[in-house]
């Protein structure tokens, strides 16, 4: 195995230490209905009635007299408030649950039993002894532990095409690690370049077509070097919406799809925290209410302790990172104020040589009001974002570069909703200073090595109408403006998107679109961006969709997507040509992606649940002065993803998924004979990832216990063939990724 190989498949190899039961016995065991302030009551439901002391015994009813019973009712573990949670009293339905989980009624005195019921929760009966006036209780239903800690609800976003995850669905998926942004590798659309590299072509485009963004922040890098986590501490996100094509107005810039994470807003009720311990990483997050429950201030991150390990598979190199997220947030006029500060750190170096190694540093400044304003909803936005970046990898670019970039980024966005039609309206904008430097002076004649000041604006509007309660149309345009020095490119992305549900088990869904972005190496490098306007032009894409869903009432569903993309991109003359002093390096090609995509899914509320995705697609480039149809770098015919999970009793659920994909065309060079290439396909890969989870319930806070294989199959991933001394040599690496590790959330 070579170097670069080892580098490969090293990261994110490692087993956590286990974590036992706290001290208090069996889970489960603490009371669920007790008087507040009182002893715990036994499971089997005890009567409910004021604590006395002494060892005195409870004074008797007042007979034909009634009194006043108030409580909340809270979940057990995370102490959150269930809201609309039925209460019965002997039988009866007396009231529910408001906001903040309270009740109160009025019970004449004597023997009673009440009964309190919520979704997603188990049932609780208990008896009730009421003898006087005050008396008040705190009741804990039990979440329904039928297995996953995070349930992965695949859904529909609101407008455009793609799919959504929920906070319970972006943690726990099989294969993930228990990174949010990996789940994308499951679903319809996407390509994993070389496993297990996060790097993702989208629909036929290229990996850097792709934009990333958090809370409509773009960001520069989505997960540490290689095989490292995201940069954004998974819980700290509340929902996750991937469109792999035909994405909402107020996204732009990106010619192929979009990854868009929402973090979650914080509870002001009382402090809350969790803590995540691997044995490559340890995070954790914690929020405290501040001035009077009117704000909130939310403090997270993670940090590796990867050299031991990593010296373990690769003695020669050395490994790091660390990230950080921090948000204010407190009420401001009509609305809420927050700022959000974030970034993150990356180290990798060669022992024996300097000029293999590097660090890459990014930090941004979000600052955000979100309130009613007149008759709709405004959001105002500014990020400020500060990047350096130093990359000396011989073995894989031959020159050594630097890049430090200053950016800033105003956004606006107005929401106002009616009972027909939503109308909204923003803009948004984006000033880099670029400063490129290399060790070698004739880099310069690079345009990638040019300082530069890159300036982009954009507009756009949407209207979406419900046109009765089966069919609902969204026509939007954006326009974005493009300014490097003394050039300036505007183009303009009408878009339109429809949705019609003739049956109720039948929905047909359209997209068509224009979409824009500057040019881009085919592979994103942070802070190599916004270059050769003036000599590349803009990147474009032309994209539709045809969609036919069938659901069998909350059973099943079956989606089945048809797409046609025709792409103006930037691609490098050979991905093999690493040498960035070339002139040469980068040209402006036309191409095609076209495909079908097909999505199964069978919703977590059943105790077997997940998802069965397939795509079968083309993606095609026109080559060279005689421009000849070849199929792109990116090519892979069929990509299927298996994923499933099963919930049993007492907190335990496994989940596993099954990955296939054919081979990408790939050039057999000779490194005796310069003659071009001959191309072929590289193998398929096959993988099977397990993973298994113990949930325990307590009364003030949870325990997850998590076990997870990736490439359990062990299966080799070939990422290189080439004749050396007239052998056809090739190489490959076959690693398992475990991961285990304990969540604990309070």
């Amino acid at each position: 195995m070579t170097g670069a190989a080892a580098i490969a498949a090293l990261i994110g190899f490692g087993v956590a230490a286990q974590v036992g039961v706290p001290d208090g016995g069996v889970p489960g065991t603490a009371g669920r209905v007790q008087p507040d302030g009182g002893a715990a009551a036994a499971d089997t439901g005890p009567p409910l009635e004021p604590a006395t002391g002494g060892g005195q015994a409870a004074p008797a009813p007042v007979q034909g007299a009634s009194f006043a019973v108030s409580g909340v009712v809270v979940s057990r573990g995370t102490r959150d408030p269930v809201l609309g949670a039925s209460i019965y009293l002997d039988g009866r339905a007396v009231t529910a649950t408001d906001e903040q989980g309270r009740f109160s009624l009025e019970v004449p005195a004597g023997q009673h039993r009440m009964q309190f019921q919520a979704p997603g929760f188990e049932p609780e009966t208990a008896p009730l002894n009421v003898v006087g006036p005050g008396q008040a209780l705190t009741v804990r239903l039990d979440p329904r532990l039928t297995g996953e800690r995070y349930e992965t609800v695949v859904t529909a976003p609101r407008d455009g095409e793609g799919v959504s995850l929920d906070r319970e669905g972006m943690t726990s998926t099989a294969g993930s690690l228990g990174e949010p942004f990996r789940v994308i590798e499951s679903l319809p659309g996407v390509s994993q370049v070389t496993w297990p590299l996060p790097l993702y072509a989208v629909r036929g485009a290229n990996p850097g077509n792709t934009g990333f963004f958090i809370d409509g922040i773009r960001l520069p890098a989505l997960f540490h070097l290689l095989l490292g986590p995201a940069v954004i501490h998974p819980h700290f996100l509340e929902k996750l919406d991937f469109y792999p094509g035909g994405y909402p107005a107020q996204f732009g810039r990106y010619v192929s799809g979009v990854v868009s994470a929402t973090t979650a807003d914080p509870k002001p009720d009382r402090v809350r925290g969790s803590v995540d311990v691997r044995l490559f990483d340890a995070g954790g997050i914690v929020s405290t209410p501040i001035d009077e429950g009117q704000g909130t201030i939310t403090l997270a991150g993670r940090y590796s302790y990867t050299g031991l390990l990593f010296s373990l598979v690769s003695p020669e190199y050395t490994l790091g990172y660390w990230d950080y997220q921090a948000r204010f947030d407190h009420r401001l006029g009509p609305g809420t104020f927050t700022a959000f500060a974030f970034g993150a750190h990356d180290v990798l170096g060669h022992k024996e040589y300097d000029d293999t190694s590097a660090q890459i540093d990014f930090h941004r400044l979000a600052l955000r009001w979100r309130g009613a304003v007149g008759p709709g909803r405004l959001e105002a936005g500014l990020a400020l974002g500060l990047d350096d970046s130093k990359v000396s990898l011989n073995p894989v670019i031959r020159l050594p570069i630097e890049m430090h970039n200053r950016s800033l980024a105003p956004r606006l966005r107005y929401l106002v909703p009616s009972r027909f039609a939503d109308f909204e309206v923003g803009a948004d904008a984006e000033l880099q200073q670029l400063r490129p430097r290399s060790t070698r002076l004739d880099a310069e004649a690079q345009l990638l090595f040019q300082d530069r000041l890159a300036f982009a604006t954009g507009a756009f509007t949407a209207v979406n109408l419900r046109l009765g309660q089966r069919f609902s149309v969204t026509p939007s345009l954006r326009a974005d403006s493009f300014f490097q020095g003394d050039d300036v490119v505007t183009e303009l992305g009408p878009r339109l998107s429809m949705r019609y549900q003739p049956l109720a088990w039948l929905t047909l869904n359209a997209q068509l679109g224009r979409y824009a972005q500057a040019a881009s190496l085919p592979v994103p490098v942070p802070g190599v961006e916004s270059f050769g306007l003036d000599s590349l032009g803009i990147q474009t894409s032309k994209q539709g969709s045809l969609g036919v869903e069938l659901a069998w009432a909350d059973e099943i569903s079956l989606e089945t997507t048809g797409f046609y993309q025709r792409f103006l991109l930037t691609d490098l003359l050979t991905i093999f040509n690493y040498d960035l002093q070339d002139p040469r390096l980068l040209e402006l090609r036309e191409g095609e992606g076209y495909g079908i995509e097909l999505l199964l899914r069978r919703p977590p509320r059943h105790k077997l649940h997940g998802w069965i995705s397939y795509t079968y697609s083309f993606s095609e480039r026109l080559v060279g002065p005689s421009r000849s149809r070849a199929y792109s770098d990116w090519d892979q015919r069929h990509v299927l993803n298996l994923v499933s999970s099963y919930r049993f009793s007492r907190g335990y659920s496994v989940g596993a998924r099954f990955h296939v994909n054919t081979g990408r065309p790939y050039p057999i060079f000779d490194d005796d004979n310069p003659r071009p290439p001959d191309y072929t396909r590289l193998p398929t890969f096959y993988q099977l990832d397990l993973r298994a989870e113990k949930r325990f319930v307590f009364d003030k806070y949870l325990l997850d216990l998590y076990v997870e294989v990736v490439n359990t199959t062990l299966s080799e991933q070939v990422f290189d063939i080439r004749f050396t001394q007239g052998v056809l040599d090739r190489r490959f690496y076959k690693i398992a990724l475990p991961s285990v590790g304990v969540h604990a959330e309070w």
